[in-house]
């Protein structure tokens, strides 16, 4: 009797476990990166824990986080996790917000990105306005997206995203909506995100982000162009100021050849402000790249970017960089 109740319980543990869906994944990269004459090596390796499971009921849920961010990913900080079913799929923790989801980026460059210089900001996901080269902010969003809603029918697939319900004293809010409708060989995008925080010194910030994209793939070849229309405004006792507008268009193309992928993108970004001594600029960053891809995994990869920014002094300055590595993932 006892061997069969040991026996019992051996399979069900099994059972059990085999039940459960958890995955360790994980990637890494080593290489040179260069920027204005400044080379160093660089290298990282990251871990990723993943788990899922199916309800009786047939709802999916499951949650991923690194290994770096364990302990934030405990707090609810970082990493993410999700029930999804025939409503859609909810998302909590450390989310895209829904402009951002839908509308996207435009391709980057380089092994490890050359500093996302092809990127724009979403301030319903914790962006900013835009980085100077001195690391200053012209404005920040109050707290990145903490819940992501996404529902799709047939070609069309909508993002709305809320930051947390409220944090502290201040009153703040953000939140981001997008949809994509995909036709044949062409996605369409669009996408509205909305920060706000308000103090109890009668001063009030408020940004918005209206987003569009177009992906066109035709072959072995993929184009997306991007545009990005940004305003912040700040209101002290009653007064409003514009701190800054922000106009971005740019466009990447994305070439196979076999094993090789060509890469080039091109990004303009016109700022006005009368917040700061009446801006009115234009910020151009452009790049290519080529990688290589050896199978398994491991793909070796090179880059080169011109950026644009803003020095200490609110002055347009250039930077060059470049790059070369392997990428892994594993």
């Amino acid at each position: 009797m006892k061997k069969i109740l040991l026996a019992t319980t051996m399979l069900a543990s099994v059972a059990g476990y085999a039940a459960a869906d958890v995955s360790v994944s994980g990637d890494a990269r080593m290489g040179v990166v260069s920027t204005e004459g400044n080379s160093v090596f660089s290298n990282r390796v990251r871990i990723k824990f993943s788990g899922s499971g199916t309800t009786d009921g047939g709802l999916s849920f499951g949650g991923s986080f690194r290994a770096k961010d364990a302990s934030s990913a405990d707090s609810g900080t970082k990493g993410s996790t999700f029930i999804s079913g025939a409503f859609g799929k909810i998302s909590m923790g450390d989310v895209d917000s829904g402009d951002k989801a839908s509308v996207g980026q435009i391709s980057s460059v380089g092994y490890e990105g050359l500093g996302s210089t092809n990127s724009i900001n979403y301030v319903a996901d914790g962006g900013s306005i835009g980085e100077t080269f001195s690391g200053d902010d012209a404005l920040t969003a109050p707290n990145a997206a903490r819940v992501l809603y996404t529902y799709s029918a047939g070609a069309v697939t909508v993002n709305a995203s809320s930051a947390q319900l409220s944090n502290g004293g201040a009153n703040l809010t953000a939140y981001g909506l997008g949809a994509t409708y995909a036709a044949g060989n062409v996605t369409v995008a669009l996408g509205y995100g909305s920060a706000d925080i308000g103090t109890d010194y009668s001063v009030d910030f408020a940004v918005t982000d209206i987003s569009a994209a177009v992906t066109y793939v035709m072959g072995d070849t993929t184009v997306k162009a991007i545009y990005q229309d940004k305003s912040g405004d700040v209101t002290v006792e009653g007064t409003d100021y514009n701190v800054v507008s922000a106009v971005t268009m740019g466009a990447s193309v994305d070439h196979k050849i076999d094993v090789v992928t060509l890469t080039a993108f091109a990004i303009s970004t016109n700022v006005t402000s009368d917040w700061v001594g009446d801006l009115d600029v234009s910020l151009n960053r452009y790049g290519l790249g080529v990688a290589y891809d050896l199978g398994g995994g491991a793909v070796v990869k090179a880059g080169w970017a011109e950026v644009e920014g803003l020095n200490g002094d609110n002055e347009v300055a250039s930077q060059s960089a470049f790059d070369a590595g392997v990428n892994f993932s594993f």
